[in-house]
C-alpha cells in the first residue's frame, strides 16, 4: 500500500471496482473504523503525502471514496447496523476481531471531539470502561436511537438511515463533535455525527456526560477518586493565537474560532432563530489555513442571512409599534448599521425578485461583492499556505465568492468614529509597499498555540516549554518529538504513586 498511516486503500478501491461494497467498507474499518468523521471534505493528510500529487498530478481523494463506501452501504437496507457491527466485529481485522473481554479498568476522556470519540471508540473495543466528557451541553437522542433509557441499552434496530437525517438547514447543534460541530464549514454533513454518536451510546460500557468543565467541575485528583483508572486528555487543538497589533482587541475584531463556535453554537445562521452575531461588511480573515477558509466561507454566507432578518424582525415591529418607536432609542451608531443592513436586505429581495422574473439565479454574490466581500489576507503566497495541502478547499471557497491576497502583513486595526473597526494597515511582504484595506469585521485565524490552561489548574500536570512534559511509563521526564508520526510515542502527562 501508499498510504502514508498503512492504510489498506488499494484493497479498498479493488473491491469496491468489483462491485463488493460491503467487503470494501470491512476493509476501510480495519484501520479506521470511525471513517464516517474523516470523508468528505475533512482535512487529510493521506491527499498531501499521496504519489500522485508528488508527480504534480491530482491526488487520489480517499476521504470521498471512503465517504461513498459508507454512503452506498447506509442507503442499503440495515445500512446503519451493518456499518455499526463492521466497527465492533469485522472478520478482515485479524488482531482484534472482536471487542475484548472487559478489562476492569475504566477511562475518563476529556473532550467529546474527534480525538475523544475516537479513542473512546477504540478503548471500548479494548475492553475498557469508557466515560467520556465535555465541556459543552450535550443534548440527549431519543432513547429508541440509543436505548438510553435508565436500563441499559435497549433499542430498536435501524431499517432505514432516512430516520437519522435532519435537515442541515434546521439541524440544532447537540453539542456531541468538538470541532467538527461548531469548526468545520456546514458544506460537511454532520449527519455523521449523529452515526459517529450512535456507534458509542449504544455501548453497554460507554457513558457520555456533558456541561463538567475538566479543571473547574471535576478535577485529576477527583477522577481517579471516582475510581478511574486513566485519564486522556483530547480538549482540542490549541488556544488561538492573538495578533499584538494596535486595536487588535477594538469592537469588530475577533478570533476565527469564536466566530465560528458562536454561529453554529447559537444557530444564528439560521433565518428562523433569535440569536444574532453582528457581522458588517467587509470582511477581513487574517491567515492561511483551512480555519482562515471556513471562516471567509461561512463569513459571506451568513451576511445575507443577517441582514434580511434585521429587515424582517424591523418591519414587523415598525407595522406594530411605528418606526419612530422603534428607531426611539437608538445612537448615531446603531443607526448608521440599522439603515446599512436595510439597505442591503432591501437590494437583496430587488435581486431575488428580479432574478426570478427573469427565470434565472440571484447574483448574491455579485451584491455581496460590491458591498466589500469576504476576503483572505495571507503573510505569503496561496501555495504556501497550509490550505494548500487541501486546495480544493480553497477553489471551493472561491467559487463561493471569498477573495484572496496574497504577501500581506497586519500592521493595525483602523478605527472608525465610533471605535469600531473600519480597515486594516497592511504591508506588502515583497515590496514593503504600506496600505490601507477596508474592513468593519476582522477575524483572526493566524494558527494556535498548545493548550495547557490545565497546568495552573492542576498542580500535578508540569510544563516543557508550551507543552505539557511528557514521561515515560516508568515516569521518567522525556521529551517527545513534536511531529505527527514520532520515532517513540509518549504520551503520559502524569502518573500516579501507585501507577
Amino acid at each position: 500500500t501508499g498510504c502514508p498511516l498503512g492504510e489498506r486503500i488499494s484493497e479498498m478501491h479493488e473491491a469496491k471496482r468489483r462491485g463488493h461494497v460491503l467487503s470494501a467498507l470491512a476493509i476501510a474499518c480495519v484501520d479506521n473504523p470511525l471513517l464516517a468523521g474523516t470523508g468528505h471534505r475533512i482535512c487529510n493528510d493521506c491527499m498531501v503525502s499521496c504519489i500522485y500529487q508528488k508527480q504534480h498530478r491530482d491526488p487520489v481523494n480517499v476521504p470521498q471514496a471512503e465517504t461513498r463506501i459508507l454512503k452506498d452501504v447506509l442507503e442499503l437496507p440495515w445500512g446503519f447496523e451493518i456499518y455499526s457491527l463492521l466497527t465492533r466485529w469485522n472478520p478482515l481485522n485479524f488482531r482484534r476481531p472482536l471487542p475484548r473481554p472487559p478489562s476492569g479498568r475504566s477511562v475518563l476522556v476529556v473532550g467529546a471531539g474527534p480525538a475523544g470519540y475516537t479513542l473512546a471508540h477504540h478503548l471500548l473495543n479494548d475492553g475498557h470502561a469508557v466515560a467520556l466528557i465535555d465541556g459543552l451541553k450535550i443534548e440527549p437522542l431519543p432513547p429508541e436511537l440509543t436505548g438510553r433509557d435508565g436500563g441499559g441499552p435497549r433499542f430498536g434496530l435501524i431499517r432505514r438511515i432516512d430516520v437519522l437525517r435532519e435537515s442541515l438547514a434546521e439541524r440544532v447543534s447537540a453539542g456531541f463533535g468538538g470541532v467538527a460541530e461548531y469548526g468545520i464549514t456546514v458544506r460537511w454533513d454532520k449527519n455523521f455525527l449523529k452515526i459517529l454518536r450512535l456507534l458509542l451510546e449504544r455501548r453497554t460500557q460507554f457513558a457520555l456526560l456533558g456541561a463538567i468543565r475538566f479543571g473547574g467541575a471535576l478535577g485529576v485528583e477527583d477522577a481517579f477518586a471516582l475510581g478511574f483508572d486513566h485519564i486522556a486528555l483530547c480538549m482540542g487543538a490549541g488556544r488561538p493565537t492573538l495578533l499584538e497589533i494596535p486595536n487588535g482587541l477594538a469592537r469588530g475584531v475577533r478570533q476565527a474560532s469564536d466566530f465560528l463556535m458562536a454561529l453554529q453554537l447559537t444557530g444564528a445562521a439560521r433565518a428562523d432563530t433569535l440569536a444574532n452575531l453582528q457581522m458588517r461588511l467587509p470582511v477581513a480573515v487574517i491567515g492561511g489555513g483551512l480555519t482562515a477558509i471556513d471562516t471567509c466561507t461561512e463569513a459571506l454566507a451568513y451576511y445575507p442571512v443577517q441582514v434580511e432578518r434585521f429587515r424582517m424582525r424591523y418591519e414587523s415591529l415598525c407595522a406594530r409599534f411605528g418606526a419612530e418607536q422603534v428607531r426611539g432609542g437608538w445612537t448615531d451608531e446603531d443607526r448608521t448599521i440599522a439603515e446599512e443592513f436595510l439597505e442591503h436586505a432591501l437590494a437583496l429581495r430587488a435581486e431575488r425578485a428580479a432574478a426570478e422574473r427573469d427565470g434565472r439565479e440571484p447574483d448574491i454574490v455579485g451584491l455581496l461583492r460590491s458591498w466589500g466581500g469576504a476576503r483572505i489576507l495571507y503573510r505569503r503566497v496561496m501555495t504556501a499556505s497550509p490550505a494548500y495541502k487541501n486546495h480544493e478547499e480553497i477553489i471551493k471557497a472561491l467559487e463561493e465568492g471569498i477573495s484572496y491576497a496574497e504577501n500581506l502583513q497586519p500592521l493595525a486595526v483602523q478605527l472608525d468614529r465610533f471605535g469600531h473597526a473600519c480597515g486594516l494597515s497592511v504591508r506588502d511582504a515583497v515590496t514593503g509597499a504600506q496600505s490601507t484595506v477596508a474592513a468593519r469585521t476582522v477575524l483572526i485565524a493566524a494558527g494556535t498555540v498548545p493548550n495547557t490552561v490545565l497546568a495552573s489548574e492542576a498542580p500535578v500536570l508540569r510544563l516543557d516549554g508550551s507543552h505539557f512534559q511528557a514521561y515515560d511509563e516508568s515516569g521518567a521526564p522525556v521529551s517527545p518529538e513534536r511531529c505527527g508520526k514520532p520515532a517513540a510515542t509518549h504520551v503520559v502527562a502524569h502518573l500516579a504513586a501507585d501507577g
